[in-house]
């Protein structure tokens, strides 16, 4: 089996060589680089390209906001998961604004760092459970914003059902064996989906369902 390739960014190396030491818990991962700040990590992904990067936020000569919306710029087949000890509600608008496919507190146990490094890896999105309720609670406070009933109208059916499922973390490839589809065809339909909630991954359509509340947690 072809390992996922890790990239961790953080300023701190004794969180840095605590992480390599957790994940070598996982026989499905490999790390290949490290940096201690988001310019030494745009340097060493030059040389070689991981699949899934984990990101600090705050960080001396740039930050992980800004080191996520050059990376995704340049190599947009990266996927980037926020590893942070904020769970601040501007933190999390910017690093979601910026393309990242997950969210994760640092002090998350050991299931949760392997249940995000598989999701994200297959092509889903992970955030923490607290995170979720950050994002649903206090994110977006838009007193215009339309009820979710009213805003679930414009749905079909079966993207309301595709849409629930993405919310919880599936891939196109589970949710199609789920519902008894190709994987070809769900992406048809999440495209309708980011038409129509004018999003452009699947991070922003999860935070756009929980935002108008389409979906409970």
């Amino acid at each position: 089996m072809q390992k996922t390739k890790i990239t961790i960014v953080d300023d701190h190396k004794i969180f840095r060589d605590g992480l390599i030491m957790l994940l070598s818990n996982f026989d499905f991962v490999t790390v290949i680089g490290q940096a201690a700040n988001g310019a030494e990590f745009l340097e060493i992904i030059e040389d070689e390209t991981p699949d899934i990067v984990l990101m600090d936020i705050n960080m001396p000569k740039m930050n992980g906001i800004e080191a996520t919306k050059q990376a995704m710029k340049k190599y947009p087949e990266i996927k980037i998961i926020a590893l942070t000890s904020f769970a601040d509600d501007e933190y999390i608008e910017q690093m979601i604004s910026a393309g990242v496919e997950g969210y994760m507190l640092k002090r998350s146990d050991i299931e949760d760092f392997e249940k995000a490094i598989m999701k994200v890896a297959a092509g889903g999105s992970y955030f923490s459970s607290e995170i979720i309720k950050v994002i649903s609670r206090n994110l977006y406070k838009d007193k215009e914003r339309k009820s979710g009933e009213q805003l679930l109208s414009q749905f079909t059916a079966r993207e309301k059902e595709i849409l629930n499922l993405i919310c919880k973390g599936l891939n196109n490839e589970q949710i199609a064996e789920l519902i008894h589809l190709s994987p070809k065809t769900i992406e048809k339909h999440k495209s309708n989906l980011f038409q129509k909630t004018e999003t452009f991954n699947t991070v922003n359509l999860v935070i756009y369902a929980f935002k108008n509340q389409l979906i409970s947690l």
